[in-house]
C-alpha cells in the first residue's frame, strides 16, 4: 500500500519549519512512505514555493521518504526557462513529478532530462482510455525506465468531487496498465484553506470520518494507494488511519457481535427483528445495507406501523414499515446521512465505530449478531 501525506508551501517562519519536521517524523512513524507537495499555488510566487519546497525536501529525504511535487500551468514554463531554478530542483532529490495541467510532450521530456527524477504521476481523473494510453506511451518514450503512477484530483469546492462510477472506471484504465492509483482523503482537524471543505476525491466522502472513508476505499474501490490531502493530522487521527488499515486486513469470524442502542419508541416487534442474526445482501449498495434474514422474516407478513420517522445518520438501523408494502419488516443499516422517509423507521444505532468497520465488510457474507449494549 502506497501511503502519502501532503504538506503545502507557506511563507517560511520558525513555526512552519517545526511543523514540517514534526509532521514528517510522525507520518514516518505510522508507516507512510511519501510526502506530496506542490509548487503551483496561485497565492504564492514560484520563488516563495521553492523556498518552502527546500524545507519539505530536506525533512522528507532525511526521513528516507519519497517526495512527489505537483507542477502545472505556467509554472512549468517558468521552471524550464530558468536555469537557476532547474539547478535547485535537481539538487532536492525529487522522486516523482505530478503533471497537473498545461504541459505538452516537450515540457515533460525537458523536465525529466533537466531535473532527473524517478518518474511521473499523471492525473487519474481526467483522461479517457485513449488519452490515458497516449499520455503513458509518451512518457515511456522519454525513457523506458520512467516509473508511472496516477493520482486523482482533490476537489476543494463542495459538490464538485467525482462520483464512484466515474472514479472506478478511471481506476480500471490505469490498473490494466499496472499503474497504481491514489485517492485523496480529507481531514477536518486542520482543513485546507480557503474553503475548509476537505480535499476529497469522492464527493460522498466530504465531511465523513477517516475510518469511514478509508474503509470505503479499501473495500469498495480496492485501492492500492491513498493520500492524506489535508495537512497536519494529529497523532489520534494517524492512529485511526493505522487501525482502520489493520482492521481491514484482519480476518473476521463467521459470526460477529455488533453492539447497538435502541432509540426510544422502538416497538417490541422491531426489537425482535433487530436482535436476530443478519446476513446482508451481497448486492447491497455500500451506503445502505439490506438484511437477507429480515427479508425472509418479512415474507411472513410482518406489518410494521410507521414510527420514529427521523433523519437518518451514519450507523442508524432502519426497519422498513408497511408504507413500503411487501418490504415491510426489512432491516437496513444506514451508512450515510439521509433525510427522513415516511417508509423508514429509525429504531437503533450501532454503538462503536469499530463495529461499523466490521459491517462495511458485509460482502464477506459474515453473519452479524446485534446485541443491545447494557448501561
Amino acid at each position: 500500500m502506497l501511503k502519502s501525506a501532503a504538506i503545502y508551501p507557506e511563507i517560511i517562519d520558525n513555526t512552519y519549519i517545526y511543523k514540517v519536521a514534526d509532521y514528517v517524523k510522525r507520518i514516518k512513524r505510522y508507516g507512510f512512505n511519501e510526502v506530496f507537495t506542490t509548487i503551483h499555488l496561485p497565492e504564492y510566487s514560484l520563488k516563495e514555493q521553492i523556498e518552502a519546497l527546500k524545507i519539505i525536501a530536506c525533512e522528507t529525504k532525511g526521513a528516507n521518504l519519497e517526495l512527489t511535487v505537483d507542477i502545472g500551468g505556467h509554472f512549468i514554463k517558468d521552471i524550464l526557462n530558468n536555469d537557476e531554478i532547474i539547478n535547485v530542483l535537481s539538487n532536492l532529490k525529487i522522486d516523482y513529478i505530478r503533471l497537473d495541467y498545461g504541459f505538452n510532450d516537450d515540457d515533460a521530456k525537458n523536465l525529466y532530462n533537466s531535473i532527473k527524477f524517478k518518474g511521473y504521476v499523471v492525473n487519474a481523473s481526467i483522461y479517457d482510455p485513449k488519452e490515458a494510453k497516449q499520455v503513458i506511451e509518451m512518457l515511456k518514450n522519454i525513457d523506458s525506465k520512467i516509473q508511472i503512477r496516477a493520482c486523482h484530483n482533490y476537489y476543494i469546492l463542495e459538490n464538485t468531487g467525482i462520483d464512484p462510477i466515474h472514479s472506478i472506471k478511471q481506476d480500471t484504465i490505469f490498473k490494466k496498465m499496472n499503474i497504481p492509483v491514489y485517492y485523496c482523503v480529507p481531514s477536518y482537524s486542520s482543513p485546507r484553506q480557503p474553503l475548509k471543505k476537505g480535499l476529497c476525491t469522492i464527493e460522498n466522502h466530504r465531511f465523513k470520518s477517516l475510518d469511514y472513508i478509508l474503509s470505503d476505499l479499501l473495500l469498495n474501490y480496492e485501492i492500492n494507494a491513498f493520500m492524506l490531502a489535508d495537512e497536519w493530522l494529529s497523532d489520534e487521527e494517524l492512529e485511526i488511519v493505522d487501525m482502520t488499515l489493520k482492521k481491514i486486513n484482519v480476518k473476521l469470524h463467521d459470526i460477529e457481535d455488533i453492539e447497538i442502542e435502541f432509540y426510544e419508541g422502538t416497538s417490541n416487534v422491531e426489537k425482535e427483528i433487530v436482535l436476530s442474526d443478519h446476513v446482508f445482501r451481497y448486492d447491497s449498495p455500500f451506503d445502505l445495507l439490506r438484511s437477507v434474514t429480515s427479508r425472509q422474516m418479512a415474507e411472513m407478513a410482518r406489518s410494521i406501523d410507521p414510527n420514529n420517522i427521523y433523519d437518518m445518520h451514519l450507523g442508524d438501523i432502519i426497519i422498513v414499515n408497511r408504507l413500503n408494502k411487501r418490504y415491510s419488516g426489512e432491516l437496513q443499516v444506514n451508512l450515510r446521512n439521509r433525510k427522513k422517509e415516511d417508509g423508514s423507521n429509525v429504531v437503533a444505532r450501532v454503538k462503536k465505530q469499530e463495529d461499523l468497520v466490521k459491517l462495511w465488510r458485509y460482502k464477506e457474507k459474515i453473519t452479524y449478531c446485534f446485541k443491545e449494549c447494557q448501561g
